[in-house]
């Protein structure tokens, strides 16, 4: 929730708002993004909302803008109750959502949160959007301690992973934000980003960094290095007992090998900053579950749900 406000907070074109509700002693709060006009988002970027066919204003109920994953604040409440206080929440927010906004949805809505959606919308339709990813780390002291705890199958993967990045010669180190080395992990995540499909400069990667580093959190970037150059960018935030890996960027050397090189700087990087930060998960986020299911993360249905008809 502080990440979507956040975020609507540094671009004009989104509005937040929260409804409250209460019962006996439990409490909630539940998010709503409006996107002001759809159309200003490009297309790609509304595909991976799942807004390509969408016009006009949308509200989006549980935000998850931000972060790619819906959320709410319940307390004070047993969890067999939680369901009616969140489906009350919903139902209020879709009410006012609808006074303004063309469509009303929610686009990365989590499988605990889904049923309690369905009874406040009972009209709703929802389909299947992907799967978040969450390795649970535990107090340790390396990732050594770390792979002791895990089935031997994925025990062998992040063995051989570590293995590659000997054999290739790639190595991690953590850098804080600053304005040279955003400027150049923007232009490997605007090669990344042109390289599947997206079209987006290297001005406009700085612009998101920036407004990603005045989300609340630590802020820093594991950089993958090969043969004395950084020929990666992994942008990481620590929050809570967290650690979040968001973007990867890589730059265009030649010889290199970018398969090996992403694979690595996607995985294998973050998971050694987050024991070096003391986080207690890794946030690996939605999308190419597979290689992250084979590690010991744990996968959550995220849906879509489509809460009001497209106008």
């Amino acid at each position: 929730m502080m990440d979507d406000k956040a975020l609507c907070a540094l671009d004009v074109r989104f509005d937040y708002f929260e409804v409250q509700a209460r019962s006996g002693r439990g409490r909630g709060r539940l998010p709503v993004v409006v996107v002001k006009q759809v159309g200003s988002l490009n297309d790609n970027y509304r595909r991976y909302l799942g807004l390509a066919s969408h016009k006009g204003s949308v509200a989006i109920v549980g935000g998850g803008l931000a972060r790619m994953r819906s959320g709410s604040s319940v307390t004070g409440i047993a969890d067999e109750q939680r369901r009616d206080l969140v489906a009350a929440l919903v139902a209020d927010a879709v009410d006012r959502a609808a006074q303004t906004a063309d469509a009303v949805v929610s686009p990365f809505l989590t499988a605990a949160d889904l049923p309690a959606y369905v009874d406040a919308v009972p009209s709703a339709s929802v389909r299947e959007q992907g799967v978040w990813s969450t390795l649970e780390i535990g107090e340790v002291a390396d990732i050594a301690e770390f792979l002791q705890h895990l089935p031997r199958r994925c025990r062998q993967n992040w063995n051989r992973d570590i293995r590659d990045a000997e054999a290739l010669g790639l190595e991690h180190d953590f850098a804080p934000f600053s304005d040279e080395i955003v400027a150049e992990a923007a232009a490997g995540i605007a090669n990344v980003s042109q390289r599947n499909g997206m079209g987006e400069s290297a001005d406009i990667v700085v612009w998101r960094i920036n407004n990603f580093r005045r989300r609340p959190g630590r802020h820093f970037f594991v950089r993958t290095w090969w043969q004395g150059s950084v020929v990666a960018h992994t942008m990481c935030r620590t929050f809570d007992d967290a650690l979040d890996a968001h973007t990867i960027g890589i730059s265009d050397t030649p010889g290199l090998d970018r398969r090996a090189v992403y694979h690595i700087a996607a995985m294998l990087g973050p998971l050694r900053a987050a024991i070096d930060q003391g986080a207690r998960r890794l946030e690996l986020g939605l999308g190419h579950e597979a290689p992250k299911l084979r590690r010991g993360c744990t996968g959550e249905n995220i849906y879509f749900a489509d809460l009001l008809p497209v106008g």
